[in-house]
């Protein structure tokens, strides 16, 4: 009789010691155990009346070349307004200089851009050369560039030298230093180059009515008739307001032309 009282006491012991291991091995839903839930696929959707942050890059964004074959030219009222002197060529405050500033519109439309390392001007005079000499002493600097890097559009930046009235446009009480394309018509590349510049020009006129004045074809004794265009089929040349433009302007055109491209040639 004791044995089994004995044996029944230890019995009990052990079902009590053994009750929680049991229970632990049981489904019982607070002891399931935890497996993170495997994240679903993103999906992005746009529309015109939606935008998406978070979009990534493309592996290969578009590429953009700016050269300032006439480095030197100036603007009037910048040159005024840096120097307190009024000239259309300077060595300092120029076009070249204003050129981190133009590649930063591109990169804020998702574009890289990189400038041409050469003072083009500075080069000439270093040389004995003159103004006419500027694209036969680029050529060779664009062209071992071209070896080396692939671009998708390489501009080159120049002013025009027409009148403020001819050169600059108001949209909506702002005013903007009109655009114009050179194409030289006597190279292999001129159709390609022709609709290129086509595309951008009325990609401009879309976002500001008229700030593009079109395409100027060049040909002919007298006038260079190729511009370097004969390196890249996606090579243009562009002319952003006159002498009289302020930089205001001139800056806010090369914002226009960098979204230009963005919505006409990157997103293609």
């Amino acid at each position: 009789m004791l044995m089994n009282k004995l044996r029944g006491f230890v019995l009990t012991i052990l079902f009590f010691f053994s009750l929680p291991i049991v229970i632990g091995f049981m489904p019982f839903p607070n002891n399931e155990k935890y497996v993170p839930a495997t994240p679903e696929e993103k999906i992005l959707y746009a529309s015109n009346d939606l935008v998406v942050s978070d979009v990534a890059p493309p592996k290969e964004p578009f590429k953009v070349l700016l050269l300032f074959t006439h480095s030197h030219e100036t603007y009037k009222p910048f040159l005024q307004n840096e120097k307190g002197m009024v000239a259309v060529y300077d060595d300092q405050s120029n076009l070249y200089s204003m050129h981190q500033l133009m590649e930063d519109y591109f990169r804020l439309n998702g574009m890289e851009a990189k400038t041409l390392d050469v003072d083009v001007m500075t080069v000439l005079k270093e040389n004995g050369k003159t103004i006419v000499d500027a694209y036969k002493t680029v050529r060779p600097y664009v062209a071992e560039e071209l070896k080396t890097n692939q671009y998708d559009l390489i501009l080159d930046i120049h002013r025009d030298s027409a009148s403020y009235k001819k050169t600059t446009i108001v949209h909506k009480d702002v005013s903007y230093a009109k655009a114009a394309f050179v194409i030289g018509a006597e190279n292999p590349n001129y159709k390609l180059n022709k609709s290129i510049a086509q595309t951008i020009s009325d990609s401009m006129n879309a976002i500001i009515p008229d700030i593009s004045r079109g395409i100027i074809e060049k040909k002919g004794s007298g006038v260079d008739g190729v511009y370097n265009q004969d390196l890249a089929k996606e090579f243009i040349l562009i002319e952003i307001g006159g002498i009289d433009n302020t930089e205001d302007e001139v800056y806010r055109t090369a914002a226009v032309l960098a979204q230009a491209v963005a919505n006409s040639l990157a997103k293609k």
